[in-house]
């Protein structure tokens, strides 16, 4: 094991300098490619809500479910939880609107 020529030396710290650039481009790039994954998810998830089935399901037929929901679970509502209609009204505006034009439930 003989010590490094000159040139070996300054080979060596070119290569090192050049190997740490491009592994903080990796980096850079790995780190845009993670935040444009976390965008498209969103995204996907947007659009598969927008054309889910349940979306077009008729308004009586979803207080309905709602109704036999709120039946079954009252037995195991636990008072610490939001009351099973309340919980319904949390989903989104649509569910809390049948929600609220379903006697049944409260």
């Amino acid at each position: 094991n003989r010590a490094p020529t000159n040139s070996e030396v300054v080979y060596s710290r070119d290569f090192i300098k050049s190997a740490e650039n491009m592994i903080s481009l990796i980096q850079t790039t790995t780190d845009d490619l993670k935040k444009w994954k976390v965008k498209l998810l969103e995204l996907v998830s947007t659009h598969r809500a927008a054309i889910s089935p349940l979306r077009s399901f008729p308004s009586e037929i979803l207080a309905e479910i709602f109704t036999q929901f709120v039946n079954t679970t009252q037995i195991h509502w636990h008072a610490a939880s939001s009351p099973p209609p309340l919980t319904l009204m949390q989903i989104c505006s649509r569910w809390r609107r049948i929600a609220l034009d379903t006697p049944r439930l409260w």
